[in-house]
């Protein structure tokens, strides 16, 4: 398998561990031809995960990239570099890394709210910089979470998702602050949101790229918590599953997740699928507000605005 002939791409964020490794794995267990790009923060732990999916499953092409979402300079650097190499054509990205943060406001390197900045702004900027390279046909993943409804439990448990508009979530105050669970669940809500709305402007452009979303469920066993925290301790021993179980959370493993995560990239079934969302295996409906299409429009402006990026409307039209 190590020598099979890479015939495309796929940069997977966060590759380096949890969701985005076992969504790695899989791939490379696949043998269709893909090299794989972990574009991830740590060098040691990408260039690491990258050797373990090379020793577990025999395929060599996998490569490590630095790509720090905290950072637009970081996301404009990481393409600029990966457009630099002569690598297969680009035809997949799985846009998985995630964080969630405090109930003090930290903020990225651009002075964003770190959950919105790393969440939402860095793979909007990341994929509409990376567009121009896509050969077609083409697959978008974008990872969101179904914590984002408030209509059901898990939105509920977590925290209601507060759309304010892209600036207030990037700049938050004391008049309109959430909480850590709202950070997370609105960052969420605006990946929805940025998937349906890239969705819609590539079916305008004809383009044969399509674009899903994918909620993993409840996964223990991730570092989305953050490695030392309580929290991830508890719901990743057999109480805290015990306990997803009986809430009647929807939850699942990094295993089966990845797993399911990587068949939006590999099924030919899905080859034309496109503008849905998906928990774990089943195709299911989002919240809403992720449907309205005005909130959407005005989140991808001001992301343009934000990011400082030329708007695809123009490029497309």
């Amino acid at each position: 398998m190590g020598n099979t002939r890479t015939t495309k791409t796929v940069i997977i964020t966060g590759g380096n561990s949890g969701l985005g490794f076992e969504c790695a794995k899989t791939i490379a267990n696949a043998n269709q031809g893909w090299h794989i790009i972990l574009a991830c923060r740590n060098a040691n732990k990408g260039t690491q995960a990258a050797e373990t999916i090379t020793k577990e499953t025999g395929n060599k092409n996998l490569s490590f990239l630095k790509l720090d979402l905290a950072s637009l300079a970081s996301v404009r650097n990481f393409v600029a570099e990966f457009q630099s190499k002569n690598l297969p054509p680009l035809q997949g990205l799985v846009c998985n890394a995630g964080i969630t943060s405090g109930e003090s406001i930290e903020y990225t390197k651009d002075g964003f709210e770190l959950t919105f900045g790393v969440n939402h702004l860095g793979h909007f900027l990341l994929t509409n910089l990376l567009l121009p390279s896509f050969a077609e046909p083409a697959r978008v993943v974008v990872v969101s979470s179904n914590t984002h409804n408030p209509a059901i439990r898990e939105g509920k448990l977590v925290g209601q998702a507060m759309y304010l508009g892209a600036e207030r979530l990037a700049h938050p105050n004391s008049e309109y602050k959430l909480t850590s669970g709202q950070k997370y669940t609105s960052s969420k809500l605006c990946n929805l949101l940025f998937a349906y709305e890239l969705d819609r402007i590539l079916k305008k452009g004809n383009k044969q790229i399509t674009v899903n979303s994918f909620d993993p469920g409840a996964c223990p066993g991730t570092n989305l918590a953050g490695e030392n925290n309580i929290r991830k301790t508890i719901m990743d021993s057999w109480l805290g599953k015990s306990l997803l179980k009986i809430m009647g959370v929807v939850a699942s493993t990094p295993e089966k997740s990845g797993e399911a995560m990587a068949r939006l990239l590999l099924d030919s079934k899905l080859e034309n699928v496109s503008g849905k969302y998906f928990q774990i295996y089943e195709e299911i409906a989002s919240s809403k507000d992720s449907y309205n299409k005005t909130i959407a429009k005005e989140l991808w402006e001001d992301s343009v605005k934000l990011t400082k990026y030329q708007d695809i409307y123009t490029i497309l039209s």
